[in-house]
């Protein structure tokens, strides 16, 4: 998984890319950039993330978890 995310990230950062990795900080993409990739990331993985969520994902470590869930975030419940 975190193969596939480095995959995606190298059209955005020359940065090395870590399940700690800070979106924002470490890697420093811009908001617009982190929209187009997180939209990369549902296609890839074949998920929905909430744009509601989108603030809540700092780290690529958030981003892996989502996946786990299949595009929900920690907080979400299911019905």
């Amino acid at each position: 998984m975190l193969e596939q995310i480095r995959e995606i990230l190298k059209d955005y950062t020359d940065r090395p890319v870590t399940e700690s990795s800070a979106i924002i900080e470490d890697l420093e993409l811009d908001s617009f950039t982190i929209v187009y990739f997180l939209t990369q990331i549902e296609d890839q993985f074949e998920i929905e993330i909430d744009e509601a969520e989108f603030p809540d994902i700092v780290a690529i470590s958030d981003i892996m978890e989502r996946i786990r869930r299949g595009g929900q975030g920690a907080n979400t419940k299911n019905p």
